[in-house]
């Protein structure tokens, strides 16, 4: 938990509640540690419009006047953290209107982006990445897991974009450990068989070719054409190791979100992708029109205390995952207590429950700001249970810079 850890927030598509969600789950790891968020939808400066707070300098001082990316931090004024809970955030905010030089990175510059969070004074970085699927969301995402994807039942296109993300990193990552010069070449064995399994690699990426539907068909062809070569075990390694974290935004009910949101997105990385990677939800976020009022007013949630009102809204039904994860107690009053303010690090994955269990009991308007509670707790039980590489990443590497780690020491056959 002491190393900096990066960790992106992406879509695919826009209108899923992206910049909502990294801006309260930046917050809320503020609660714990020093949390920077940095604006990386340079087409629309989403965070700052979420934010009721002057910003002085943002990315057009990085990239035109040569500011330091640490002089780019805007923190929050007292009137919206009047007792200073969230001291430990900070942003830094993209332009204030869109430019078509900050729109489309050139290389050069993305680099110098990606160096310089590298080095921001913070525990966490939050990267709130613009939608769509190109170099400039590409190369700040992780090589071996998504990052957090956003999507909700409301929207299939958008579930299927989550989908297409998952989809491209894996191939990223296989196409540099299939590459002439990449770690499997090594092997003289391996190297002569390259050109083949590029060839049958384009099949399975290519949609319109159903030949090979998927990796696990692929690796399936290999195992048998080749046996278990290094090349193999490699590969099937690089698939299977994959994490998929994911957070269900606008969350109206289980059965709803299973059967709009989880079954199409798990569908589409069974047919497209593999059956083998791992899937891990971090919570959800529920329809409450107090949601909605925050970003208007542009206070985000979490900075609210506890709802005092009546509970107002739809109630969330969380019978299944009570049976399932506590034995299905006996419901009993739940004092309002404010989950956000007392977090225990070292007791995230009890305290999930207790958070899980709160929310049984009241509806949607009055603990919305506990759906970012819950998935503090799941964040932080997977930042300390999991390997590294399997959430989110220490550092961003440029292209060279992957190619070269997983060259040196990802695979040696």
């Amino acid at each position: 938990m002491k190393a900096k850890r990066i960790l992106t927030v992406s879509s695919g598509k826009g209108g899923v509640g992206k910049s909502t969600f990294a801006v309260n789950f930046s917050l809320a790891l503020a609660r714990v540690a020093p949390t920077v968020l940095v604006d990386l939808d340079t087409g629309t400066s989403s965070v700052r419009n979420t934010i009721d707070v002057p910003v002085k300098k943002d990315l057009y001082h990085f990239f035109r006047k040569g500011e330091p990316l640490e002089a780019c931090l805007t923190t929050l004024p007292d009137k919206l953290d009047p007792h200073g809970h969230f001291r430990n955030f900070a942003f830094v905010a993209a332009p204030k209107h869109a430019m078509e030089e900050f729109i489309n990175f050139e290389d050069m510059h993305r680099y110098r982006l990606m160096r310089a969070i590298n080095e921001l004074p913070a525990r966490f970085v939050v990267l709130d990445l613009r939608a769509g699927l190109d170099a400039a969301v590409l190369d700040f995402l992780p090589h071996s897991n998504s990052g957090i994807l956003v999507f909700t039942p409301h929207h299939p296109a958008a579930t299927a974009a989550a989908g297409d993300i998952v989809k491209a990193l894996i191939f990223r990552k296989l196409r540099l450990v299939l590459s002439e010069e990449g770690p499997l070449a090594k092997d003289r064995e391996t190297r002569s068989h390259l050109a083949t399994i590029n060839a049958l690699l384009d099949k399975v990426e290519d949609v319109y070719d159903e030949s090979l539907p998927n990796l696990d068909a692929f690796l399936k062809d290999l195992l048998l054409a080749l046996g278990e070569v290094p090349a193999v075990r490699a590969l099937a390694e690089t698939v299977t190791s994959f994490h998929v974290h994911f957070v269900l935004n606008l969350f109206n009910g289980i059965r709803e979100s299973y059967e709009n949101a989880i079954v199409p997105f798990v569908t589409f990385l069974q047919r497209y992708v593999s059956s083998h990677v791992k899937l891990y939800n971090l919570g959800w976020i529920v329809q409450s029109t107090e949601l909605h009022e925050a970003n208007c007013r542009r206070h985000p949630i979490v900075l609210d205390g506890p709802s005092a009102g009546e509970p107002a809204g739809q109630k969330l039904k969380l019978e299944d995952l009570d049976a399932l994860l506590l034995g299905n107690p006996t419901p009993t009053p739940v004092s309002p207590k404010d989950f956000l303010l007392e977090v225990n690090p070292e007791q995230a994955l009890v305290e999930q429950l207790e958070v899980l269990h709160a929310m049984q009991q009241d509806s949607a308007a009055r603990h919305v700001r506990d759906n970012f509670a819950y998935i503090l707790r799941r964040a932080l039980h997977a930042l300390q249970a999991f390997p590294a590489e399997s959430f989110g990443q220490r550092r961003l590497l440029t292209p060279l810079e992957l190619f070269d780690t997983l060259a040196g020491r990802t695979f040696t056959p």
